[in-house]
């Protein structure tokens, strides 16, 4: 059978869709979808440049069906999102032209200090009840503790969903199914302006992206229907070990990249 997808087997483009399936469920559940869809889709061929335009359509189409389900069933606290939206676009602004003069190998450094900080406190916190707003923080608490999360997200970015939900869980005390579902209109807030702007340069490869893109957003919308029926039994796992890959695909970069 000829390649669907100029360059690309038929097979490669379904185990990508099967790839873009599972990321969607995973990333609905507790963040870090691209973890598991980036390296195949540079496994494929595509250039550096398409993948990382190719990955955002795709995830933004996926976060966009997971928020969907969460706000079907009222699990999203609106008030954080209201709150925390501006800031945190604003601070991710500022991330990126910070990272713009940071040399690479301080960026792999930082990245894995907080990955491994974030990791030990979900380890240490414990997952409370399933709280629909939780307490009423402050506008400065709520800023305070998501604006950060933002600057990072513009300084390198993998993982933010995780660490968004992180910290509504141990500083804005907000549950775990809660904490998810508020960190999805957030993640399709700060993500807008880069998907635009790829979309914009012509960078997505559309022919490969549609497929997963709609396999992606089954994923999301199975990923939050399972969250939303099992709560942070379901939550805490799936969150720690997305934590647990990412610290060790940091690590493992930052020592190849050692002279």
């Amino acid at each position: 059978m000829d390649a669907l997808i100029p360059g690309i087997p038929w097979y490669w483009l379904i185990g990508l869709m099967l790839t873009a399936l599972v990321a969607g469920y995973m990333d609905a559940i507790a963040g870090g979808g691209g973890l598991i869809q980036m390296p195949l889709l540079l496994l494929s061929g595509l250039a550096p440049l398409n993948v990382l335009a190719t990955n955002k359509a795709i995830a933004l189409t996926g976060t966009a069906s997971a928020t969907l389900r969460y706000m079907m069933d009222g699990q999203v606290a609106w008030r954080v999102v209201r709150v925390a939206a501006l800031p945190c676009m604003l601070a991710a602004f500022l991330g990126s032209q910070l990272a713009m003069h940071t040399p690479g190998w301080l960026l792999e450094l930082a990245l894995l200090g907080c990955l491994v900080a974030a990791l030990l406190v979900a380890l240490l916190v414990r997952p409370g009840g399933e709280l629909r707003n939780g307490p009423a923080a402050s506008r400065l608490r709520i800023i305070a503790s998501l604006a950060p999360v933002g600057l990072y997200d513009g300084f390198s970015g993998p993982g933010t969903g995780l660490f968004m939900t992180l910290v509504k869980h141990a500083r804005l005390h907000l549950g775990l199914l809660v904490a998810t579902a508020t960190t999805k209109p957030l993640n399709l807030l700060t993500n807008l302006g880069g998907v635009v702007a790829f979309i914009w340069a012509g960078t997505v490869v559309w022919e490969l992206a549609v497929p997963m893109i709609m396999a992606n957003m089954l994923g999301g919308w199975l990923g939050s229907r399972a969250a939303i029926r099992n709560g942070a039994r379901l939550i805490r796992p799936v969150l720690l070990g997305m934590l647990a890959l990412l610290c060790a695909m940091t690590l493992g970069k930052f020592i190849h990249a050692l002279p």
